[in-house]
């Protein structure tokens, strides 16, 4: 297999040597330039396959090093690699197409396999954000309940949705939501396992401060709401359209505390934001690959 030719810049020679040799260790064919004009002379004379640029350099910095490289090779894949760098910077970066942005320190073998999982996509692939809609679940996928049917039809869905199998014993973790619509298929809101467990509190505990709690209350409150409309209780709640930055869809769940999300294209709902895709997009972007194991 052909060795993947790498650029290290960066002008702190000790990092730059020690870093070049432990991937050349690795199989990569490394050249070193300890400052931007010299990267940039090295990229006119024989582009590498890949870039790792540090942003804080004297002189020409890394993202002045990083405007002229474009000037030369638009494709040419760039990962920035700092210590110092802050949002601005990333956002920069991303706007000059980079493939990745990754803090110092990172272990070399993890920088090797995330180099190699880079160029292994057969076609260069800058570092995009994923949209609203590539992260949403399908509405399709939710159970679904009547605005005029009672409260303990939603109870019934969410527990056959929670606890699936064997009768009082959890097999898999299911939905915590459920969606309610109205009879003429109109999305009325989103109905959460927490909105049944504020249903439970009585209102008197809600509206003072000095009520007095005792046994049998919580058993009471599940015997007189069973039959309320689960439209009395549900409205439409925030909600984005699809086509709305990721960052505003998370500011939005936080804000509002929620733990999804509804999602909305050309006036009809069609998906869920849920907190855990959040997450796995969060871990997605920040985690490093782990190298392949018995990498050299």
């Amino acid at each position: 297999m052909e060795q993947i030719k790498l650029l290290l810049v960066d002008d702190e020679e000790e990092f730059r040597l020690a870093t070049g040799k432990a991937l050349e260790r690795r199989g990569f064919t490394v050249q070193l330039a300890g400052s931007g004009e010299q990267a940039v002379a090295l990229i006119r004379a024989a582009p590498p396959d890949i870039v790792v640029l540090d942003l804080r350099m004297e002189g020409m910095d890394g993202i002045d090093t990083l405007v002229e490289i474009r000037k030369e090779q638009k494709e040419l894949p760039v990962v920035i690699l700092t210590g110092h760098g802050g949002f601005d910077d990333a956002m920069i970066g991303i706007q000059l197409e980079i493939v990745d942005f990754l803090q110092k320190p990172v272990d070399v073998a993890h920088l090797a396999a995330r180099i190699r999982s880079l160029l292994q996509r057969g076609s260069r692939s800058t570092l995009k954000e994923r949209s609203t809609g590539e992260l949403m679940v399908p509405a399709s996928a939710y159970r679904k309940v009547r605005a005029d049917e009672p409260i303990r039809t939603v109870v019934e869905a969410l527990r056959d949705e929670l606890f699936k199998g064997e009768r009082g014993k959890v097999v898999e973790q299911g939905r915590r939501t459920v969606l309610v619509y109205d009879r003429r298929e109109c999305f009325v809101g989103c109905l959460r396992l927490n909105d049944i467990l504020a249903l439970m509190v009585p209102g008197f505990l809600r509206d003072s401060p000095y009520s007095s709690y005792f046994t049998g209350m919580f058993l009471a409150q599940t015997k007189v709401v069973g039959n309320q409309a689960v439209g009395d209780i549900v409205s439409p709640g925030p909600s984005v359209d699809i086509g709305v930055p990721l960052m505003e869809a998370l500011y939005l769940m936080v804000k509002e505390r929620l733990i999804n999300l509804p999602v909305f294209e050309g006036g009809q709902m069609v998906g869920i934001l849920r907190d855990k895709d959040l997450l796995l997009e969060v871990a997605n972007n920040m985690v490093v690959v782990a190298p392949e194991t018995g990498a050299a």
